[in-house]
C-alpha cells in the first residue's frame, strides 16, 4: 500500500514566478542610436514563486453530497460546496444527481428537479464539475443516481406502471423491478448518457439492490423468470432458484453497465453504495458472506462484483453509531471484512457521520483508514453526507424529540435553551465540521462543555491510482 510519509509535489507551472530582465528595443525609425537594454532596480525583484504544496500520501477522501439538503441546487450553493471541500482537503465529491427519477443536470430524458434555483439555463452538474475541477488540487466529480428507487411522483413510476416491484401480496412500491428487461435497458441508458454528455470522474450507483427478500412480484418479472427456469409455477420468497435469479439481475445490470462505460470512457470510474446491515461476515470465506444481508435479503452480492471487477471501488455503508457498543462492534467486523478480503485497494469505508457526534465520526475514520492486523488497508473512506454531518447537522434528530431521547446525549430538547433555532444550529455544526477534518478544532457541547476534535486530513492528497483488473 501507499507510504504514509507527505509527499512533496510541485507547483502547476502556471503558479511559477517569472523574475526575467526587460529587454526594450529602440524605434528603428530616423534615430541610428543602438538598442537600450534596461537592466531592473533593487526595487523590482521578481515575484516569488508560491510554496509547493506538500500532499500526505495518495487517498481518498470522498464526501456525499444528497440532493435532499443544500449542495449542488444553485451556483451559490455549488461555489460554497467546492470552497468547503477545498478546505477540508476532501479530494472527490459524490453528488446526487438522480434523487427521484429526476435531474439536477440539463442533458436528460428525464425531468428537471423542480427545486433547482437561479437561471433557467443553470446545470448543477455541469458547474459543480467546472469548478471542482478547476481547483487547486483538483477534486474528482462522481455522479451519484439512484437506481431502482425513482418514487411514487416521478415521470417513470407515472408513465409505466408494469415497471414496478410488487410483494408476495401484489402491493407495489417505488422501486423498479430489476427482474423487467425493460427497466434494466432503461436504467442502463440513464447512466449511459450521464458519461457521454459529462465530464465526471465516475458514476456512482444507490440503490441498486432489490427493497427485500419479499419483492420481486412484478407479474413482467414473474413471467421472466418462469421463461428463464422453464417454470410455470409463483416461487415462494425463499425459493432459493428464484432468490438466485433476483440476485443474478442486480448483478448483471452491474455487470453490463461497467463493460459499455468502459468502451465509451475507460477513465470513467463505476462505484457502488453497498450494504452493511447489522453484523459483517466472521470471515473472508464465500460461506459467511452468504449469511449477510446484502447477499441473502437485497440480493446484491457486492464480493463478486468486487472479485470479478464488475466495480471499479466500492463504497460499503458502515452507518453505524459509534455510541452504541453494538454498533462498534458491527463497524469493526465490516472493516476487518473490507480490508481483509483481498479487495482492499478498491474499498473506500463509507462513514456515517449523520449518526455519530463530530468526534466519533472522526475518530471512524481514523479506524477506517488504519492498516488491519495484517497490514492491508482501504483506498479511502467517503463520510455521509455533506448536509447532515453529525446527530447535531441532522434535521432527523432536531425536528423529532422521540428520535434524539435516544442519543446519549441530548443536542437539542430537554433542559437545554439555545438563542438559535435548531435548523440554524445544525448548519454552523455542519460548517464547522468542514474545518474539523482539516485542524484541530472545539465545539459546545451543552452536556460536556467545550469538546476538542482531532483532525484527520491534515494536508492535502492526490486521490490514487485504482489497480488494473
Amino acid at each position: 500500500m501507499h507510504s504514509v510519509r507527505p509527499i512533496l509535489k510541485a507547483a502547476p507551472a502556471r503558479w511559477r514566478g517569472i523574475g526575467a530582465v526587460l529587454v526594450v528595443m529602440a524605434l528603428a525609425g530616423c534615430s541610428s542610436q543602438p538598442a537600450a537594454t534596461v537592466t531592473p532596480s533593487p526595487s523590482e525583484s521578481p515575484s516569488p514563486s508560491p510554496s509547493p504544496i506538500l500532499f500526505s500520501a495518495p487517498q481518498y477522501r470522498a464526501l456525499w453530497v444528497d440532493a435532499f439538503h443544500d449542495g449542488i441546487k444553485s451556483p451559490t450553493q455549488v461555489e460554497k460546496l467546492v470552497a468547503d471541500a477545498h478546505r477540508a482537503n476532501i479530494n472527490a465529491l459524490i453528488v446526487q444527481v438522480r434523487p427521484r427519477g429526476d435531474a439536477y443536470f440539463n442533458i436528460a430524458d428525464e425531468p428537471r428537479a423542480t427545486d433547482i434555483q437561479g437561471p433557467p439555463d443553470f446545470d448543477p452538474l455541469a458547474y459543480v464539475i467546472r469548478l471542482a475541477h478547476a481547483a487547486t488540487p483538483r477534486i474528482e466529480v462522481h455522479a451519484w443516481l439512484n437506481t431502482f428507487f425513482v418514487g411514487y411522483t416521478s415521470a417513470v413510476y407515472k408513465m409505466h406502471h408494469d415497471w414496478f416491484n410488487r410483494d408476495v401480496n401484489g402491493t407495489k412500491s417505488s422501486y423498479l423491478d430489476p427482474g423487467v428487461p425493460e427497466v434494466q435497458a432503461y436504467t442502463h441508458q440513464i447512466f449511459m448518457d450521464v458519461a457521454r454528455n459529462y465530464d465526471v470522474d465516475g458514476l456512482h450507483m444507490d440503490f441498486v439492490r432489490y427493497f427485500g427478500v419479499e419483492w420481486g412480484y412484478s407479474p413482467k418479472a414473474i413471467a421472466q423468470f418462469q421463461l428463464d427456469m422453464k417454470v410455470k409455477t409463483i416461487p415462494a420468497p425463499e425459493d432459493e432458484s428464484f432468490k438466485s435469479w433476483r440476485r443474478a439481475q442486480v448483478t448483471n445490470f452491474v455487470r453490463d453497465l461497467h463493460a459499455d462505460l468502459k468502451r465509451l470512457k475507460p477513465n470513467v470510474k463505476l462505484s457502488g453504495a453497498l450494504i452493511c446491515f447489522g453484523s459483517g461476515p466472521a470471515s473472508s470465506s464465500s460461506a459467511d458472506w452468504a449469511g449477510t444481508a446484502a447477499y441473502g435479503t437485497v440480493f446484491q452480492d457486492w464480493r463478486t462484483w468486487l472479485i470479478k471487477g464488475y466495480v471499479d471501488f466500492g463504497v460499503p455503508m458502515n452507518y453505524d453509531s459509534d455510541w452504541s457498543s453494538l454498533e462498534q462492534y458491527w463497524f469493526g467486523q465490516w472493516l476487518a471484512f473490507e480490508k481483509d478480503s483481498g479487495f482492499a485497494n478498491r474499498i473506500l469505508t463509507g462513514v456515517g457521520a449523520f449518526l455519530n457526534y463530530p468526534e466519533d465520526t472522526l475518530a471512524q475514520i481514523r479506524r477506517a483508514l488504519a492498516p488491519s492486523p495484517q497490514g492491508n488497508h482501504v483506498l479511502g473512506v467517503a463520510i455521509y453526507s455533506y448536509g447532515s454531518t453529525s446527530v447535531y447537522g441532522n434535521a432527523d434528530y432536531y425536528n423529532s424529540s422521540d428520535l434524539a431521547s435516544g442519543l446519549p446525549r441530548q443536542p437539542y430538547y430537554g433542559s437545554i435553551s439555545h438563542r438559535d433555532t435548531p435548523a440554524v444550529r445544525g448548519r454552523s455544526f455542519n460548517n464547522s465540521f468542514m474545518t474539523q477534518l482539516a485542524r484541530p478544532d472545539l465545539y459546545w457541547d451543552p452536556a460536556r462543555g467545550w469538546v476538542a476534535t482531532r483532525a484527520v486530513f491534515t494536508r492535502p492528497a492526490e486521490v490514487p491510482a485504482l489497480p488494473t483488473p
